[in-house]
């Protein structure tokens, strides 16, 4: 559970016990006035203002606003986290079961990495990116196994090219997925042809943008512009 729910859900416990606690003093307290009243009509005649009156607005007080306050953070509480839940639950149940399927599917290629079957998590990746190409993350993670699980920077090279080429990404994806290669090859291959091709793609392909004149800043510092 999210530790600040937990805080809050603390702190509104502390808050309903010490209503309950004021409204039994408060109880007890207008009982005992009751009493004292009885034998004291001769002031209440005198004053306009009966003890007993005065404990009730005491009492009103003294649980009113302890009540209100606990009221007022129990709604702010269901706000920002009932609410959203029972929104994405019905979310949820609005999509339907594709997108359980889509769950199940991640949860198991973590499961598999967790365990060390790299392989299978690299099938099951495949198979959510068969599913759905608009999402760079499946290829983005067995890039990822591939080389730092399996050591196989080329290889993971060539799943980012894959994914770069079999979609319309949009410019942070295709820079994301660029720049991603041109690490791979600067440092794991050592492969400065490699570098430089994917930097002038970057020109190329992302003009007038931060990423490309990043690309264009390294091949100054490559000696090739």
């Amino acid at each position: 559970m999210n530790k600040k729910l937990i805080v809050h859900l603390a702190i509104l416990g502390v808050l309903i016990l010490y209503t309950m606690l004021a409204w039994s003093s408060s109880t007890q307290d207008q009982l005992n006035a009751e009493k004292a009243a009885e034998g004291n009509r001769e002031e209440e005649y005198i004053t306009g203002l009966s003890p007993e009156n005065e404990q009730t607005a005491g009492s009103m007080m003294k649980v009113g606003v302890p009540l209100m306050i606990t009221m007022i953070y129990g709604g702010v509480l269901a706000v920002i986290y009932v609410l959203p839940m029972f929104v994405d639950r019905m979310s949820e149940e609005l999509m339907g079961s594709s997108e359980e399927v889509g769950e199940d599917l991640l949860a198991g290629a973590r499961a598999a990495v967790s365990e060390g079957d790299f392989p299978e998590a690299i099938r099951i990746y495949r198979e959510i990116w068969k599913e759905d190409s608009s999402h760079r993350f499946p290829m983005v993670e067995i890039a990822r196994i591939q080389r730092d699980k399996l050591e196989s920077p080329a290889v993971a090279v060539m799943t980012l090219s894959e994914a770069l080429d079999a979609h319309e990404w949009e410019e942070e994806d295709t820079a994301f997925l660029m720049f991603r290669m041109v690490e791979i090859y600067g440092k794991d291959l050592d492969d400065q042809e490699g570098v430089v091709e994917i930097l002038k793609r970057a020109v190329e392909e992302l003009p007038g943008t931060r990423h490309a004149a990043n690309a264009t800043h390294q091949l100054r510092e490559l000696g090739v512009i």
